[in-house]
């Protein structure tokens, strides 16, 4: 008798790790569905969509911006929205969000600083250049697109607001090459490059950013050697660290990194090997970046064939500490060329 109390207790525990792991994932949906399958259909508007960004409004909406076309960098390409009023689990028609006519529009960033929501984006306009619009009324209504003057360099992922009320938004040279960020001291009127953050071999594409309780800010970077990279700033974004592995393998493709309010570090990313971009795997660290938990899916392929990319995740807050996540999901087979943009809660254990 004594040996089954000794051993229930243990069972128990076992049986409740089981039905309570440490990430859960709920309230899947699918925020826009292509339209067409043909790259080359003159009709087509919105059959491939790709680099979705994610972004918590001052009125409490969640906006979802990607961008749209037949195919990659094709002229009609831009840049659409979306929006949720019940924190995800419902979305919103998809209209258009920026346009230069005739141009290739892509890469939104959305951040939220306080009342404003900032959009930044890239476009062929006629050389690649980065550009930002700014709304103080939740999305409502935006700015005229400002050009930054940063020639060849795109944006990726989201902006953040600093502690100090300053503003980072990352940035990187086309090409998988030099991560950086542009800051901004003065609430988004001006803006200043800083970094030039690459692995030995010159790779540091579509950083992601995110400021961790001491105060450092920790960027991930995209590379083609099979790893993830990361750099570390101690004075809010204005000189990096030598970039350095992190211990975690990933293919050359986008991931994200966002830190929590309690100070928990969320990366998603596409573990490889390259360059397979499936699928897309969520992991935690408590310590800011010394160590990770092991991985929880986020998303696969809907089939075992080839041609699949499960990738470009972005995450963000909710008001009830859930997060909300977002990313593409792109075929690729000849003849046929679509993707559709996903979304999910994900709750994770305290």
């Amino acid at each position: 008798m004594k040996r089954l109390l000794i051993i229930a207790p243990l069972l128990l525990a076992s049986l409740h790790a089981q039905e309570a792991p440490a990430i859960q994932i709920t309230d899947r949906t699918v925020i826009f569905k292509h339209t067409s399958t043909d790259p080359k259909d003159p009709a087509n508007t919105s059959g491939y969509n790709l680099g979705p960004s994610l972004a918590l409004l001052p009125d409490g909406r969640l906006m979802a911006a990607w961008f749209s076309s037949p195919s990659e960098g094709a002229e009609s390409q831009r840049i659409v929205q979306a929006f949720s009023s019940d924190q995800g689990r419902t979305w919103g028609e998809a209209t258009v969000l920026q346009d230069i006519a005739g141009r290739a529009d892509f890469d939104p960033a959305l951040f939220v600083a306080g009342k404003e929501t900032f959009l930044f984006f890239s476009c062929f306009d006629p050389q690649i250049d980065i550009y930002f619009r700014r709304s103080s009324d939740s999305a409502q209504t935006w700015t005229a697109p400002v050009k930054l003057h940063q020639p060849n360099h795109t944006t990726r992922s989201n902006g953040i607001a600093l502690t100090t009320g300053e503003l980072l938004v990352p940035l990187h040279t086309r090409g998988t090459k030099a991560g950086g960020v542009m800051k901004s001291r003065d609430g988004g009127q001006t803006w200043t490059r800083f970094g030039a953050v690459a692995n030995p071999e010159g790779q540091g594409g579509e950083p992601t950013i995110a400021e961790v309780k001491s105060g450092k800010v920790h960027m991930i970077l995209r590379t083609k050697d099979g790893q993830l990279w990361r750099s570390i700033s101690a004075d809010k974004g204005e000189t990096w660290s030598a970039a350095e592995k992190t211990g975690l393998t990933g293919t050359s493709s986008a991931s994200h990194l966002l830190c929590t309010r309690d100070g928990t570090l969320v990366l998603t990313y596409n573990p490889g090997p390259t360059p397979l971009r499936f699928p897309l795997l969520i992991r935690t660290s408590r310590d800011e970046g010394a160590t990770w938990s092991e991985p929880t899916l986020l998303a696969d392929r809907p089939t075992k064939v080839g041609g699949w990319s499960i990738c470009y995740p972005t995450l963000t807050e909710l008001p009830d500490g859930t997060l909300g996540a977002i990313w593409a999901q792109i075929k690729s087979s000849t003849g046929e060329l679509y993707g559709d943009i996903h979304a999910a809660r994900i709750v994770l254990k305290k």
